[in-house]
């Protein structure tokens, strides 16, 4: 192996995050069109889990592989997929009592608590770059989104927090799973364990709630492949990139959100929020090479 090899797997690692957290950013607004169409939220999160399912056994066959993993691997694939669906239900709920960006903005705490925790359990004070790189971030975040805090309901901040602890779980378990585990296995269980829970939920609240029109069928399917991609190339991505720098490179998530929803929901937007954009690019470009100069 030679010495660039590192260097080489963590910006590879880094993609992988980025082209994870775009496809997510197109669930966002695909979800909007699929509730326009009639359908509700406990059944959407549960058709994607549903695919996602089907794709990892798909994708276990096609490959000859059988997902297995030993009883000291129980934790964090439980962890991982505990923070998913902490993510899935917090931010469903958050979004009908407070403002999407609201709730957008308290979900994106996370990649700053997992500097702190990541920093705390390998008992290393992060450098004063990566620091620095992490508030710009989540300054031009809090810019880009604008939330509006006229109307605000415990409730809703409370599923948007469970969400922002969700994340954090993803993040911190994802990456001591798939290097535990593999990543064929990783996914196979969480989606495993996703479908199981979403679809009894659903099932639970009264059943499916399908579509009734072609452009909501559209949208989920649309939803699904996101999510499937998306959940995909992360649990690749952390494999090769620590906690830390993944999660800093989810911001674009919201950004891509924002310039989707402008696309197709013809949502425009402010000067403000593309200098906040542009701060949260900064900081991820900026972040991401100085780690990968460390390696």
């Amino acid at each position: 192996m030679t010495d660039t090899a590192p260097s080489a797997l963590h910006a590879a690692g880094l993609v992988l995050a980025g082209v994870s957290a775009l496809s997510l950013s197109v669930v966002t607004t695909a979800a909007r069109l699929a509730y326009d169409g009639g359908m509700d939220p406990q059944t959407l999160v549960a058709a994607r889990a549903a695919v996602g399912f089907a794709c990892a056994v798909a994708i276990a066959l096609a490959l000859r592989q059988r997902p297995r993993f030993a009883a000291a691997d129980a934790g964090v694939l439980l962890g991982m997929s505990i923070g998913q669906l902490m993510i899935n239900f917090g931010y469903m709920i958050s979004v009908l009592y407070i403002p999407v960006s609201l709730a957008a903005l308290i979900f994106y705490i996370f990649p700053v608590l997992v500097l702190v925790i990541d920093a705390a359990l390998g008992r290393r004070m992060p450098p004063a770059p990566v620091v620095a790189a992490f508030i710009a971030a989540f300054g031009g975040l809090a810019l880009a989104l604008t939330p509006s805090f006229e109307t605000l309901d415990a409730g809703g901040l409370a599923a948007a927090l469970v969400a922002t602890l969700g994340g954090t779980l993803l993040m911190l378990f994802g990456s001591r799973a798939a290097r535990r585990v593999g990543t064929i296995s990783t996914f196979f269980y969480m989606q495993c364990i996703a479908a199981c829970v979403t679809v009894s939920v659903m099932m639970g609240l009264g059943g499916p709630t399908l579509p009734v029109t072609d452009t909501g069928w559209l949208a989920l399917a649309v939803a699904c492949t996101g999510y499937v991609i998306g959940v995909g190339t992360q649990v690749v991505a952390v494999k090769r990139v620590d906690p830390a720098p993944a999660s800093l490179v989810y911001n674009l998530e919201p950004l891509g959100t924002l310039a989707i929803a402008a696309l197709v929901l013809a949502e425009r937007l402010a000067p403000m929020q593309y200098l906040g954009g542009a701060l949260v690019l900064g900081a991820i470009i900026y972040a991401s090479r100085y780690w990968t100069r460390q390696l």
